[in-house]
């Protein structure tokens, strides 16, 4: 076979004579073909606008966020998102956040209304006294899940059928009933009640519970109570304000619900959990009272407030007989951090101050009156029990702050967590009574969440934060905030009129843990080897040395100036140095 050589080979110009293009040529064409498609393309470009200079002027305004979804919440450095899948076991598998909680959604509070005309003309005293039994209203009504709402002449003014009512003259008596009823119709939808009808039961009190649901087909008023606590829909309150003005008798009448047939107004039965102190319930079951405003108006009114607040006092005392748990998963160990528990259950527990002791409140004439000799029982167990009767206030604290009081130790490591402690030991304790020892931590984090979330075991159950909440003799809880939630003032337990705190000369430390340390509430015993060493005051130094080393750190983690604190485990890197342990890690661990 004939080879050929490559070198022998022809090239391609001496097969093609001729002149042979440079590149310099080339990457000339190119660049001026790269010119001209440049100019038609910015040829053909809709033309610049006159104010480009501010989108494109660094130094102008920043662009705005967009609005952030109705689901995704936050406060502070708490973030949360609201979805019903809140009782997965994780909630980063869902929000794909490690510092976004799922929470479920957040229950519609439908609303209550009351009507005050705040330009009446009356005495600074009395006004005063008004106006705290309308605080007393707000807060209660609050408690069992609604959203009060004071309305006045400004809401009645803006409704449509004003200048109609306004034209007719009434008599001032009919005329203020009149104006109740225009500003409740021009809010629409909801419960109009007397700012002196209160809920006096159960949260889950099957009539609260209607209420609750926000759905009220037909206008509808409640035997017994007159005018003082109505429900219906925007149309039937339009169609029976159109109906009592349009009435042959509208001025004869002294009631609004006179002129309304029984075709639009509906009556239903007595509730069994509204009270209504009206002026001929307090003159026939509360004659102090009743002598009290007849005398002077504003100091009656001041005594009413205490009444009421003692009777929205006793209506929870009553309602979980049982008493009151505090949970107390390890002891021993975290004594330190169940102080502001002992410190708000010991307030709950105490009889309020009334101006007529023993009284009941007037829907529930049987009740079982507060006493100081028989106070309502403290129960301490470790696990948490869901009975309907009793109230458990529980204390959360942080799986740092939790390894820190089990190891006995504020220099914690990653080997220390892996190696030295026990998996969920916290929910272990907290649900071994009821979900055994046997379930594995993802079943127990969803019952604990419906422990903790879910509407019914909510409204029986509190939940504090340790590092959060006070454990020390300088700081204090937020009365103000407890108030609300369980819709009534606390009695005066403390020196101050704003929080609860350690400062009352009668709950200093060494006080509060006696308390705790006496055997018909729980033993303060730590079991070491085969003897029990009752917990001194040297023990809760410590512990609060950890609590306070705990929190620093959570701080300086929430803070972003992680890896400062370091541990003093065996493991060591390379070059010598602990291993750092941050919150991140405790959790991965």
């Amino acid at each position: 076979m004939h080879r050929y050589h490559r070198a022998n080979k022809p090239g391609h110009y001496s097969a093609y004579p001729g002149e042979r293009t440079s590149r310099k040529k080339i990457w000339r064409y190119t660049g001026a073909a790269g010119c001209l498609i440049l100019i038609l393309l910015f040829a053909t470009s809709s033309p610049v606008p006159k104010d480009a200079a501010q989108h494109i002027n660094p130094f102008g305004p920043t662009a705005h966020q967009p609005p952030i979804p109705r689901n995704i919440s936050h406060s502070g450095e708490a973030k949360w998102y609201n979805h019903w899948k809140w009782l997965n076991p994780f909630s980063d598998t869902i929000t794909d956040d490690e510092s976004r909680s799922v929470l479920p959604p957040p229950r519609e509070r439908p609303p209550i209304y009351a009507f005050y005309d705040a330009d009446a003309e009356k005495d600074e005293d009395v006004k005063i006294a008004e106006n705290k039994l309308l605080l007393i209203w707000r807060r209660a009504w609050w408690a069992q899940g609604f959203r009060p709402v004071i309305l006045g002449k400004a809401e009645a003014m803006n409704n449509p059928l004003y200048e109609r009512f306004q034209v007719r003259r009434l008599e001032h008596a009919l005329g203020a009933e009149f104006m109740r009823w225009l500003a409740w119709g021009q809010m629409g939808t909801g419960i109009l009640s007397n700012w002196l009808v209160l809920p006096m039961g159960p949260y889950n009190d099957p009539f609260l519970s209607f209420l609750r649901r926000g759905e009220y087909p037909k206008l509808t008023r409640y035997e017994g109570f007159g005018a003082g606590l109505l429900s219906g829909d925007k149309a039937s309150i339009e169609a029976a304000l159109t109906e009592a003005l349009d009435s042959a008798n509208l001025k004869d009448s002294k009631l609004l619900i006179e002129l309304v047939t029984s075709k639009t107004l509906d009556v239903d039965p007595k509730p069994s959990a509204i009270a209504f102190y009206d002026s001929s319930t307090i003159a026939d079951q509360y004659k102090s009272i009743s002598a009290s405003l007849a005398d002077s108006k504003a100091t009656g009114l001041l005594s009413l407030s205490e009444l009421i607040t003692s009777h929205l006092h006793l209506t929870f005392l009553n309602s979980f007989s049982s008493g009151i748990s505090i949970l107390t998963p390890h002891r021993s160990r975290s004594l330190i951090v169940q102080y502001p528990a002992v410190i708000l259950a010991s307030a709950l527990i105490t009889c309020p101050a009334s101006p007529i002791p023993g009284s009941c409140p007037p829907n529930n004439p049987k009740c079982t009156p507060c006493s100081s000799s028989k106070p309502l029982s403290l129960k301490t167990p470790e696990s948490y029990t869901n009975t309907s009767t009793i109230f458990t206030i529980g204390t959360l604290p942080h799986p740092y702050t939790l390894a820190s009081f089990l190891g006995r130790t504020t220099s914690l490591s990653v080997a220390h967590i892996r190696c030295h402690t026990a998996r969920d030991p916290w929910l272990q304790s907290t649900t071994h009574q009821t979900l055994g020892p046997l379930l594995g931590g993802p079943d127990r984090i969803v019952s604990f969440k419906e422990s903790v979330a879910s509407e019914t075991a909510s409204s029986r159950s509190l939940w504090l934060i340790a590092e959060e909440d006070s454990v020390d003799e300088n700081s204090a809880l937020d009365k103000r905030e407890l108030e609300w939630h369980f819709g009534f003032a606390l009695p005066a337990y403390n020196i101050s009129t704003t929080a609860l705190s350690l400062s009352n000369p009668q709950l200093k430390t060494s006080t509060i843990t006696a308390a705790l340390a006496e055997p018909k509430l729980y033993s303060t015993a730590v079991e070491v080897g085969k003897q029990q060493e009752s917990l001194g005051e040297k023990e809760i130094a410590h512990q609060r040395e950890l609590l306070a080393h705990s929190k620093s750190v959570l701080e300086l983690d929430r803070n972003g100036k992680k890896g400062k604190w370091k541990g003093k485990g065996k493991r060591r890197n390379g070059k010598g140095q602990q291993d750092v342990i941050t919150t991140e890690r405790v959790r991965d661990a």
